[in-house]
């Protein structure tokens, strides 16, 4: 039976509510849906209904975007991501309270968490993700004290499941397995590996309907942040590291998480501490905020019962005033653009304002109803038609997402008609190969290239018009034939 001192009194539960409901205001409110990978879900949704009018790219699982096509099908919007988030992270929240044995302080800390206010607005799986991986650990650190089977079942389903949904998950399971598993049976190991892979069918399902290889998302996946971060990324990309944002990733771990270091803190929570550091060192070595959203849960079950009134009352102030740094530029992007013409249509959010202050600007009118307003016009002056757009390589999938209607053929990527032009199907390539030391004939090289699909059956000659979201088009042949408010027309000479 719960201790009543653990139950929520009718003011305490007042209070919650009112707390969340800021937060579910923010968030519908707010232009701000995400600046990384949003469009590996959102468009991933839309091109399952038959509305994305482009060839889609996207190097994530389909299975987010998959579950939320019928609702983006049926509004034409990408709110119910906004809505299935905030119920994530509501059942994330409550989710720390339950499983810290009905703790209090975790309760408030995990609502007044600067990282649930950052993530409210995302349109991402790291919600949900994080959700189903603090269950997991609950089921693991049960399992451990158990042994009990049952418990290992459950954590490899809810871990294979919350890959299903997220890649990097993946670098994080384990993390967490090392972190449990080393003393433990090697059958046990190999029981749950078993089951992550049974949670993770859908996924697979997935890939093979659509792609015809069960781990073609997978494989994409991790080659990808392979040359990311060894090579860089095809299009100028770098890892996100450098000392502004782990300087940002820090501030958003709980401040008093370094009790963790005390001896007997550490002793009672040897495993748990052991994940969190090596959870801390991928972290380093890729400072991403929203990747917080993962760990901090755990730190939240620890630490609070073993937090003094005066400790607690400090770490409540320092994260209501990150809050309040967090969410004013969501504040600002309810009636404001934020950002600028080089960065992504969805704006920007706390981290990318710190990371490039100089470079933002405030608008009175958002680049996204613009460029909507200008496809609008340029479907009706042109209609029925296929656009190369350019000058950036993806350029076509900003207008892909934003445009809902259905006098546009085809976004047509202006990378993929220079391929055209120039009769070539390489994208991008890497060699890798020895070199002998002997006087020997040979050296071994093994060439890893990404080329255009070999479905695409697109007659690129007979494309005779093109939009530009600058103003001058990186292809000869075209001229000038209408300039609206953000995107420019032409037409081939």
């Amino acid at each position: 039976m719960v201790d009543k001192q653990k139950k929520l009194t009718r003011n305490e539960i007042i209070v919650f509510v009112i707390v969340f409901a800021f937060l579910v205001l923010l968030t519908l409110f707010t232009r701000f849906y995400g600046n990384s990978d949003v469009k590996d879900y959102a468009d991933v949704s839309k091109f399952i209904t038959g509305e994305y009018q482009a060839k889609i790219r996207s190097s994530h699982s389909y299975l987010f975007g998959f579950v939320h096509s019928p609702l983006v099908d049926l509004f034409n919007n990408f709110l119910i991501f906004k809505i299935t988030s905030l119920i994530f992270l509501l059942v994330l929240i409550l989710s720390v309270y339950y499983i810290s044995g009905r703790n209090k302080k975790s309760l408030w800390l995990m609502l007044l968490s600067p990282i649930v206010w950052y993530m409210a607005p995302w349109i991402s799986p790291i919600q949900l993700a994080s959700l189903l991986f603090l269950w997991a650990f609950y089921f693991i650190k049960k399992y451990d004290e158990t042994n009990s089977t049952k418990s290992l079942v459950y954590a490899g389903l809810l871990f294979g499941i919350s890959w299903a949904f997220w890649d990097a998950i993946l670098f994080f399971i384990p993390l967490l397995l090392i972190s449990f598993f080393y003393n433990k049976k090697l059958l046990h190991l190999i029981y749950i590996l078993i089951f992550i892979f049974i949670g993770a069918l859908p996924r697979f399902i997935i890939d093979t309907l659509l792609f015809g290889f069960p781990l073609f998302t997978v494989a994409r996946h991790i080659l990808g942040s392979l040359a990311l971060s060894f090579f860089g990324g095809f299009y100028g990309q770098t890892t996100w590291y450098g000392p502004i944002w782990l300087i940002l990733v820090l501030l958003f771990i709980p401040f008093y998480s370094f009790l963790l270091a005390r001896k007997n803190i550490f002793k009672e929570n040897k495993k748990e501490i052991f994940f969190l550091i090596l959870s801390t060192i991928l972290l380093i070595i890729n400072s991403q905020i929203r990747f917080t959203l993962l760990t901090i849960p755990i730190i939240l079950v620890i630490i609070p019962k073993y937090m003094e009134k005066k400790q607690f009352t400090i770490q409540v102030i320092i994260s209501l005033v990150l809050i309040l740094l967090v969410v004013n530029p969501y504040l600002i992007q309810t009636h404001y653009d934020l950002g600028n013409e080089e960065t992504s249509i969805f704006g920007t959010d706390f981290g990318g304002l710190v990371a490039n202050f100089n470079a933002i600007s405030v608008k009175n009118e958002l680049r996204y109803d613009l460029i909507q307003d200008d496809l609008n016009q340029i479907a009706d002056d042109f209609p029925n038609q296929i656009f190369i757009v350019g000058n950036r390589d993806d350029s076509y999938s900003d207008l892909a997402h934003v445009y809902w209607g259905e006098n546009v053929k085809e976004f047509v990527s202006i990378q993929d008609y220079k391929l055209y032009l120039n009769n070539e199907t390489t994208i991008a390539g890497k060699e890798f190969c020895s070199n002998v030391r002997i006087s020997e004939r040979r050296d071994i090289c093994i060439k890893v290239y990404i080329r255009k699909a070999f479905s695409d059956n697109l007659n690129y000659g007979t494309i005779n018009y093109a939009i530009s979201d600058g103003d001058t088009f990186n292809i000869e042949g075209f001229r000038l034939i209408k300039k609206y408010k953000v995107l420019s027309a032409y037409s081939k000479e």
